[in-house]
């Protein structure tokens, strides 16, 4: 977001963001309104407005700050199914840390460290063999079923569906379809 004319911001969007996914675990994210989150910063709510429209286009940054772990390894990954295994596992693995945030990854706002993963993911399946189409609809069938795993398990994470996949994609690969 472009900044406003007035005073120079004493926070940054990522400040923000950040903040706000610290609150969110110890409160909940119902409960993470924009008054405490100004509260947890240090700054009036009106000053988060410089950064978020609102409550809504805040949490649509969450997920994509959740992942940005994952684009470095992703980007070390040389064939498409590691690098959907490695999105898999950061989906996963951030999920875990945040159970609360997988409600916002149905429909979640490809920011920059999601774009870079996907890209580079979907470049490495083209590469071998997989339509754009194809490719992407892949990556969006493995991050579904660890967001749907995570939202259904009782108890521990079941890799199976995840395993499932990746095995019929690179059965799929080998077939050359």
């Amino acid at each position: 977001m472009t900044q406003r004319p007035g005073r120079p911001a004493t926070i940054h969007l990522d400040q923000v963001v950040a903040a706000a996914i610290e609150l969110a675990d110890e409160v909940g994210l119902a409960a993470c309104t924009m008054r405490a989150l100004a509260d947890r910063v240090g700054v009036t709510p009106m000053a988060l407005y410089r950064h978020v429209r609102d409550k809504e286009h805040l949490l649509e940054l969450v997920p994509d700050a959740l992942l940005a772990g994952v684009v470095a390894p992703v980007r070390r990954r040389r064939s498409g199914v590691t690098a959907l295994r490695e999105i898999a596992d950061g989906v996963r693995v951030a999920l875990e840390a945040h159970p609360w945030a997988a409600v916002l990854f149905h429909q979640p706002n490809p920011g920059p460290n999601m774009s870079a993963a996907a890209e580079h993911c979907v470049t490495l399946l083209v590469a071998e063999g997989a339509s754009p189409d194809v490719a992407f609809r892949w990556l969006r069938a493995v991050v579904a079923q660890v967001i749907g795993e995570m939202l259904t398990a009782h108890g521990e994470y079941d890799p199976t569906g995840v395993d499932l996949l990746l095995a019929s994609i690179g059965e799929s690969r080998r077939r050359g379809r």
